[in-house]
């Protein structure tokens, strides 16, 4: 099975998935590649290549679904994660933008993939894109997104609001089934 998060930066995807790990040591994280720089402190699963070599993934036809989220920022899936996803007995979680999670559960079908989408109000999204230490500019870019995303919450399969961590992954562990989760 594949987990899919979504919801609209700052909503606390990574922090919602590195929970669930603790207390699902058996969930293993999916691989998204990106462009981005590494943050100071990093928890999410990404391969931070250049401009250059994501180019280069593109041509060589390695990517399932890419996009270019935020500024020039893109994120990918490679093709090979998901026929993973699709033969093994393991369990795995993704942070996605929406157009991406989407796709991917067209593709592995909703049996094999659920989609969560995070949600919170956007003065609690702005208030933890600036204590991340994004840029005026770049919060600003990333809050230009959270119309379209919201727009599409009908298409997920679980919604839920991400104020309180524990109750947010309480509430996605008993959605899933923490017998799915091993």
């Amino acid at each position: 099975m594949l987990i899919i998060m979504v919801g609209p930066s700052g909503v606390g995807k990574n922090a919602v998935i590195d929970l669930l790990k603790k207390r699902n040591p058996k969930l293993c994280s999916m691989k998204t590649v990106t462009t981005r720089k590494k943050r100071k402190v990093e928890t999410g699963p990404y391969i931070f290549v250049s401009e250059k070599e994501f180019a280069d993934k593109i041509k060589k036809g390695e990517f399932f679904e890419y996009e270019n989220v935020h500024a020039n920022l893109m994120y990918g899936t490679l093709l090979s994660t998901l026929e993973e996803v699709k033969t093994s007995k393991q369990n795995f979680i993704k942070d996605i933008d929406v157009h991406g999670a989407i796709k991917i559960q067209k593709y592995l079908g909703r049996k094999i993939c659920k989609t969560i989408f995070l949600d919170a109000p956007d003065d609690v999204l702005y208030t933890r894109l600036k204590n991340r230490g994004e840029s005026e500019e770049m919060i600003k870019i990333r809050m230009s997104r959270y119309e379209m995303e919201r727009k599409l919450k009908k298409h997920f399969d679980f919604i839920v609001e991400n104020i309180d961590l524990e109750k947010t992954v309480k509430s996605i562990e008993d959605f899933i089934g923490t017998e799915n989760l091993t």
